[in-house]
């Protein structure tokens, strides 16, 4: 029965949710049935339907029952795609069709377990100086914070809303920011 997890005879992952169901870590010495039904399952492994299957269930894999299941259904393509698909979900977060999903459906409210936690406190940076006309460009300010959250010095900071003034076609306030 899709949903349950059979690792442990209490939990229900299904109703628990897909954000409350934890993917599953496992090893050699903890290969369970349920690891070996993940390996199996073609709902898992299939690029499109495992994300909507994922999404519902709330059932993931882990690591190697997910790159054993690929290049089992997928061959030498389902493992080189199935390594890309777990090195960019340890560099983001979330594997690439959880990011697919959450651009389409414009809900991003997941946590991310594996992303790394930003310090306790940004070091204190001058503040990029924006025209007022650039501030007010769609985007411009969630831009200015992320930079800031980052830590990125006033500097690149003005030059990357130049940049991005320029690629919108703020042509009036790029030519008010410091040329790059």
């Amino acid at each position: 029965m899709p949903g349950i997890d059979y690792s442990s005879p209490i939990t229900n992952a299904a109703a628990l949710g897909p954000a409350a169901a934890p993917a599953k870590t496992s090893g050699l010495s903890d290969f369970t049935f349920a690891d070996f039904l993940d390996i199996i399952n073609p709902l898992q492994h299939i690029p499109v339907v495992s994300t909507i299957y994922r999404a519902i269930t709330g059932d993931r894999p882990g690591t190697p029952e997910k790159i054993a299941g690929d290049t089992l259904y997928g061959g030498v393509i389902g493992l080189v795609a199935s390594l890309a698909d777990t090195a960019f979900k340890e560099i983001t977060g979330k594997d690439v069709g959880d990011t697919v999903l959450a651009f389409l459906s414009g809900n991003d409210t997941t946590q991310t377990a594996s992303s790394p936690a930003l310090p306790a406190a940004a070091p204190e940076q001058p503040a990029a100086v924006v025209p007022a006309k650039a501030v007010s460009a769609p985007g411009m300010s969630a831009l200015m914070s992320v930079l800031s959250v980052k830590g990125v010095d006033g500097d690149t900071a003005a030059r990357a809303a130049y940049a991005y003034g320029r690629t919108i076609g703020l042509t009036t306030a790029a030519a008010e920011l410091p040329p790059v």
